[in-house]
């Protein structure tokens, strides 16, 4: 060890070397165990499907042993080719499989309690009312999640040897708080893919016109299927966390890899299934999963750095970029928005009416927000030199700049404003086109686009937050009672008027998110987190900022309010619904709460 050359030489050394590597003694025996458990158990669950699962035999509706065994081996095969050249990262790998491994187990336990419930075509096709009994193939297919799991625990166990937990080589007090910040930056983008996942993992694999093959989403299934839905969800974001935020960068390269493995095996059955079968159309569950998966691969290198490498490299780009960028994306987004509200969506037959101009006008309020909150982050600065003295306009553009870095925060929320109007207008669309043999027109993309757009401009605007943070001392902040109190009311308002409809007609069921789920419904589900996220960060942040997330957060709960003026044209007898109150007294609520926040 080396002393740093700014203190004297009896002073302690803040340095330190890291250990030496444990695969140079060459893996564990445990470990090659753990391998062959898991070649094992993914021979088991590519197989099953030779076997009959039920009684009376029941064939798969495609054959699918050959895809379902390369996806059970992908993990496998990764962590033998990695046994010898990185132990640490072979054996982080096979925790994937096994922590999804337990609720997949329990949803596949249908086909013990009532196989025609199943909707497992990649496993059999019933053509029966006639009650079916679990064969060999159920049995085979669950034994292979139990050597899948005893693997990863073999797995875990010898990994106890291999991972560094200090976290590695040498760093000052200026590196340790960048390799800090890092981490809560990778932290923070894997829990974000592992929501998207656990989303998708909730809803059903795909709808059917086949009355055997009916599958639903977690909330509506059959009890195994939807325990083991669940479990499979909170499993997923308990192994993202744990695993991305763990000091050693095997563990999180080799973790990350194998979760996203066994995320693609989860995903790609079902939509080979609808490709492959007419009868069945795209869910949007197997969708994000595999999305996550992809983007959980993409943080897997960089996550897996070693302290020195990711030290060493240079860091996120400049705020005034990121927040360019944000800008930029959110005015296009905004004028795509207002674009599509003003667009046709559809070109219906005759004799039909279109249904959906009533949903696209809400995509004008959120519309002309973005735009003014990204042409307000585009608002350009001309920094003055170092002693100078301020001239008169320069005085002006510093207080332009605080502005334009305080609407950051109102971005990552108010983007939010758009998939309330946008998810209804295309869930309209699908229905149209599907019941009714309507075309999609410009509308229809344009709305798909902006609310894309608006997604991203708030993960730049995010990360813009990330960099901003680094910059600035945060050890005196601290949470604040006289904020998180007025916040926790308005969240529990702004929970209301989610879940509550805020418009109700005669012969009428509105979109919901735990009856009547639909494409709708992701509008919702967007609005409410995006408002609870807020509520819930405000308490923590510095004054300005806090302000700034609510004021997002009052937006989003003012178009919710808005819809009911809007929309209740298209319904005889429409009356204002709980949801409405709700959403007013929430709006209410969250400008109480941000007047507390602008407390210094």
């Amino acid at each position: 060890m080396s002393a740093r050359p700014d203190l004297p030489p009896d002073a302690p050394s803040v340095t330190q070397t890291r250990p030496a590597p444990a695969e140079s003694a060459g893996p564990p025996i445990g470990l090659n165990i753990a391998v062959a458990l898991s070649a094992a158990g993914a021979l088991l669950g590519g197989l099953a499907p030779l076997f009959a699962a039920v009684t009376p035999s029941m064939p798969p509706a495609f054959t699918s042993w050959p895809l379902l065994l390369v996806l059970a081996l992908i993990p496998t095969a990764l962590s033998a080719a990695l046994l010898r050249r990185k132990p640490g990262v072979a054996a982080a790998v096979l925790l994937g499989p096994a922590v999804l491994a337990p609720g997949r187990f329990v949803q596949d336990m249908q086909l013990v309690v009532d196989a025609s419930y199943a909707a497992r075509p990649e496993l059999l096709h019933a053509d029966t009312l006639e009650p079916l009994a679990p064969a060999a193939g159920t049995w085979v297919l669950l034994a292979g999640h139990v050597l899948t799991t005893i693997a990863g625990a073999l797995a875990v166990i010898a990994g106890g040897k291999l991972f560094d937990r200090t976290g590695g080589a040498a760093f000052g007090a200026a590196d340790s708080d960048r390799a800090r910040a890092r981490k809560q930056g990778l932290l923070a983008l894997v829990l974000c893919a592992s929501v998207v996942a656990s989303v998708g993992a909730l809803m059903g694999p795909f709808t059917s016109a086949d009355p055997y093959l009916l599958a639903k989403p977690a909330v509506d299934a059959p009890a195994a299927v939807g325990i083991g839905s669940l479990l499979l969800a909170l499993a997923l974001l308990t192994a993202a966390g744990v695993v991305a935020g763990s000091t050693d960068p095997d563990l999180v390269r080799g973790g990350l890899l194998g979760l996203a493995a066994a995320l693609v095996a989860v995903a790609v059955p079902p939509l080979v299934a609808v490709a492959v079968l007419a009868q069945l159309q795209l869910g949007w569950g197997p969708v994000l999963v595999l999305l996550a998966a992809v983007a959980l691969v993409g943080l897997a290198f960089p996550g897996g750095k070693s302290p020195e490498r990711a030290a060493a490299e240079p860091r996120l780009p400049a705020l005034t970029k990121l927040l360019t960028a944000a800008g930029a994306l959110a005015v296009l987004s905004g004028a795509l928005a207002i674009a599509g509200a003003l667009t046709p969506h559809l070109q219906m037959p005759s004799y039909l009416d279109d249904p959906s101009p009533y949903p696209a006008r809400l995509l004008l309020p959120g519309g002309v927000v973005l735009v003014l909150l990204g042409a307000g982050l585009l608002i350009r600065r001309k920094p003055t030199a170092p002693g100078s003295a301020i001239p008169t306009g320069s005085q002006d553009t510093a207080n332009a700049q605080r502005a334009a870095a305080a609407l950051r925060p109102a971005l990552t929320v108010a983007w939010a404003m758009l998939p309330l109007g946008g998810a209804a207008a295309l869930d309209a669309v699908l229905m149209a086109t599907q019941l009714a043999s309507a075309e999609a027109r410009a509308g229809a993309w344009l709305s798909g686009a902006a609310m894309l757009l608006a997604m991203a401009a708030a993960v730049v605007a995010a990360v813009a937050g990330a960099v901003e943070r680094d910059d600035v001392d945060l050890t005196e902040q601290d949470w604040r009672p006289s904020v998180a109190v007025p916040a926790a009311i308005a969240a529990v308002l702004s929970l209301g008027a989610v879940f509550l409809p805020v418009l109700t007609a005669p012969d009428y069921t509105p979109p919901g998110i735990f009856t009547e789920f639909s494409t709708s419904s992701w509008g919702l589900i967007a609005t409410g987190a995006a408002a609870l996220a807020a509520l819930v960060l405000a308490p923590r942040c510095r004054p300005p900022r806090a302000v700034a997330l609510l004021g997002g957060a009052a937006l989003v709960m003012s178009v919710r309010v808005l819809e009911f003026p809007i929309t209740s044209g298209r319904f005889e007898g429409a009356a204002p619904g709980l949801g409405l109150w709700f959403a007013i007294a929430a709006v209410l609520a969250i400008a109480v709460t941000a007047g507390f926040a602008a407390r210094r």
